[in-house]
């Protein structure tokens, strides 16, 4: 994934991640990259993402898949 990409938010299917509850779960679909963040100390990737209610936020990578225009 790459700035400029079509992406849908997929929530954790796990209940063990209780904090999951306070996050907004729901998001516009689609969203798009905007920015890679860089944080220090982590491995994982984050963006930047601009969702279609216009909305921002950052998310993991594994929290996000591509968007398929096609299967809308």
């Amino acid at each position: 994934m790459k700035p400029g990409d079509l992406v849908k938010y997929i929530p954790s299917p796990s209940s063990a991640f209780k904090w999951e509850q306070y996050r907004e779960r729901h998001r516009s679909h689609p969203g798009i990259i905007i920015r890679s963040v860089e944080a220090p100390g982590t491995t994982t990737r984050r963006f930047e993402i601009r969702w279609n209610d216009g909305k921002v936020s950052e998310e993991w990578i594994s929290y996000l898949e591509p968007y398929d225009v096609q299967k809308r």
